[in-house]
């Protein structure tokens, strides 16, 4: 009894927490929205520097950068091919009344806990970075200690909330219902094959997440909407310092995917499903997944990508195809970004 008054209690604590900050940012507003406003509007005034010619000179001058632009669209280009082949190969083994990924594969785990429990998660991540913030901000005044650049105080904000989202899940959900790792999705077991089913079901749902960017950017044109880049995209543009951007890198590449998967498919997800089934498991933590991403102009790619992962998570009853999915996507999407930035400083319009 006492413990669920703790969990209404950090409810409506992060309910206030979070309407305060939604306050207080539409009266101070936010500088990570000014910076992304300040790179679409530099990119649309230096729009003619991105021409053939200055291209070609770019490459000659930098012919490491121009091998990595070349290996990233041709191997781009290969993967969507792959991903098509695969699809019509698996498409035509579903008709026959074969499963969509070679198995026998283990299911996923029947979970004790339920919707009530994911509330209170993140109620007590909520509460928990307001508690940490507020002695951080306190030691800071106490010792007299200049605070950290906006840009090192983001990377370490996130690892914290992704670390201190792991020990909430710990508490709330594994010590609570005394749940294993395994009820997590965390198999072990034949890992490296568990890795290449990943990077199969990644080749299966690429087209589609392919289609899917493409209708964003048409729909996105033709209400006239530039999309703006992502906060991560942002740092990765500005930033120059190396131990910071391997920092940066490190989060965005390992630490999130990891402590993501746990979080929104080894918990969510299992609790969605119980209480609903597969489909509105899949949907419903996808959609949660993409949501909290804070950006709606990428809400429809992150939402696909989240239903290729709860998919997967559900045919192979493991988080590690997932994990892997995560690492790879990520990690493609960070060499992505820093190829542009780096040919946007070989043309001299880097931001």
């Amino acid at each position: 009894m006492w413990r669920e008054r703790w969990h209404v209690a950090a409810v409506i604590v992060a309910l206030v927490t979070l309407v305060g900050q939604h306050r207080a940012a539409s009266r101070v507003g936010d500088a990570w929205e000014a910076d992304r406003r300040q790179i679409v509007r530099q990119l649309a005034q230096d729009a003619g520097q991105w021409s053939a010619e200055r291209m070609k000179g770019v490459w000659a001058s930098s012919p490491s950068l121009a091998w990595r632009m070349a290996l990233l669209v041709w191997g781009f280009a290969g993967a969507v091919v792959a991903g098509c082949v695969a699809l019509a190969v698996a498409w035509r083994r579903r008709a026959r009344g074969h499963p969509w990924l070679r198995g026998p594969h283990p299911r996923v785990a029947a979970v004790p806990w339920g919707v009530w429990d994911l509330i209170a998660v993140f109620a007590w991540l909520v509460c928990g970075m307001q508690a940490i913030a507020l002695g951080l901000g306190l030691a800071f005044r106490a010792w007299h200690l200049a605070p950290p650049d906006r840009y090192l105080a983001a990377m370490v904000q996130t690892m914290i909330m992704d670390g201190l989202a792991l020990v909430v899940v710990a508490l709330v959900i594994v010590r609570r219902h005394r749940a294993s790792v395994k009820m997590l999705g965390l198999q072990p077991r034949a890992a490296g094959r568990q890795m290449l089913i990943g990077l199969r079901g990644y080749l299966l749902w690429l087209p589609l997440f392919v289609a899917t960017v493409a209708g964003v950017m048409v729909v996105s044109r033709w209400w006239s909407v530039t999309p703006e880049p992502q906060t991560v995209v942002v740092m990765l543009l500005q930033e120059s310092r190396p131990r910071l951007l391997l920092l940066l890198m490190a989060m965005v590449a390992i630490v999130g995917p990891l402590a993501e998967e746990i979080v929104f498919r080894g918990v969510v997800y299992a609790a969605l499903r119980r209480r609903w089934g597969v489909r509105w498991g899949v949907l419903g933590s996808a959609a949660l997944f993409a949501g909290l991403h804070l950006d709606p102009i990428a809400f429809a790619p992150i939402f696909v990508m989240g239903g290729l992962l709860g998919w997967l998570y559900e045919q192979t009853g493991s988080l590690i195809p997932s994990m892997t999915v995560h690492f790879v996507h990520n990690s493609v999407m960070l060499l992505v970004a820093l190829t542009v930035r780096d040919a946007m400083r070989a043309l001299g319009v880097a931001p």
